[in-house]
């Protein structure tokens, strides 16, 4: 019943996430594109600094961009905001459910950092937050007033950022807290940079002022910022199910490569200064370096005997494994096989070769944080045998 109910507690997270996220990122997607597709109108009118014309599902629609004005005011005004706010909430709600919660066994690796559950939790919620106020801080409009400076600083902070989550946290969970950095970074550029902007504007309208239309520039740049960080977040996200990736050696490279490529893309996506597509050739580069660092054979401590018998690997598989992996687990976190597999046998060992390496062997996710010892002589004996039958 307990293994059900948590089944279900994750899997309807993770859909609720999914369902918000494609609203939020399909709308920014969208609007950036709108904006960079507006046209000067073919017929000047009041207020009116651009038009696009489109078709879809049947129809024909002409959108304009306007400038709020007083005594202009429509009767109904669609904010795009709950879009952003449910898929923060979903998703912390699905980080916190599955890192904070048990032990924190997926955020810890005490190969990594000696942490208890308490001081995981309290140190990547300083490193979430402390993200965002100095990130919110090099980009203020009344700080530094030089994006060229400002992206000078916070390119190399993210960097950081990405270093050192991978000093504190599990491969995995350094990953997830990078990607939470960010997410936390958009939500809250949403309420407390470009919502506020737009309110103001509007009140102003409201009360019979001309607004101050350069708050629309800063809300503009603000949102600019969040489609770069779409593609790094989402890279992150599916990275999750992909421990040759998270746990690799050079993770941190890899982590960094895809952030940097993956803004570099979206801004070709999104700029209108066609020269810019240069960037496209460094952000492949970085995706071929990708290819080529993952594609190296695992390393491990070289195994001489030309044949392993199972029964060298038997005591293996009973003394790191089958606390999670057996008919009855005996781990004090995780009462039931996960995914199912279960390493009891011979053949059910083999059964399962392809997931046993790639998680035990390329990408040495398990045990878990390690936590049952497994050594670097046990994961090669153990990848030996599998690839000799």
């Amino acid at each position: 019943m307990e293994a059900s109910l948590d089944l279900w507690v994750e899997y309807l997270l993770r859909f609720s996430h999914l369902v918000a996220g494609i609203s939020w990122i399909g709308s920014s997607f969208y609007f950036i594109w709108l904006d960079s597709s507006f046209e000067t109108p073919q017929q000047p009118r009041h207020n009116v600094e651009g038009e696009v014309f489109m078709v879809h599902g049947g129809f024909y629609y002409q959108v304009d961009k306007k400038k709020i004005a007083p005594n202009e005011l429509p009767k109904n005004l669609h904010w795009f905001k709950w879009e952003a706010t449910l898929t923060f909430i979903t998703g912390f709600l699905l980080f916190f459910y599955l890192y904070f919660l048990n032990d924190a066994a997926l955020l810890i690796d005490k190969s990594v950092f000696d942490f208890s559950q308490i001081e995981a939790i309290v140190f990547s919620m300083i490193m979430i937050f402390g993200s965002w106020f100095i990130y919110d801080l090099v980009f203020h409009p009344d700080f530094l007033k030089n994006d060229l400076i400002s992206n000078l600083i916070i390119i190399p902070f993210f960097i950081g950022v990405i270093y050192g989550a991978s000093l504190l946290f599990s491969p995995r969970g350094a990953f997830l807290i990078v990607g939470v950095v960010m997410g936390t970074c958009m939500l809250l550029n949403v309420w407390v940079r470009i919502l506020p902007g737009q309110s103001r504007m509007y009140n102003d309208a409201v009360a019979g002022k001309v607004p101050d239309y350069s708050e629309s520039l800063k809300s503009k740049s603000r949102s600019v910022h969040n489609t770069y960080f779409i593609f790094p977040v989402l890279f992150i996200m599916l990275s999750n199910h992909y421990p040759s990736i998270y746990n690799h050696e050079h993770a941190t490279i890899i982590l960094m490569i895809l952030t940097i490529s993956g803004a570099m893309v979206r801004r070709v996506m999104v700029t209108k200064n066609t020269k810019e597509r240069w960037l496209l050739l460094p952000a492949a580069l970085g995706m071929l370096a990708l290819v080529f660092i993952t594609a190296q054979a695992p390393k491990l401590v070289e195994i001489k005997k030309d044949y392993i018998e199972y029964s060298e690997i038997a005591p293996i598989i009973q003394a790191r494994c089958l606390s999670c992996h057996a008919t009855k687990n005996t781990d004090d976190v995780f009462k039931v096989a996960q995914k199912g597999i279960i390493l009891e046998s011979r053949e059910l060992l083999l059964k399962h070769k392809k997931k046993v390496i790639e998680q035990a062997i390329t990408g040495k996710v398990m045990p878990l944080g390690n936590k049952t010892g497994m050594t670097e002589t046990e994961r090669a004996l153990l990848y030996k045998f599998l690839n000799q039958e």
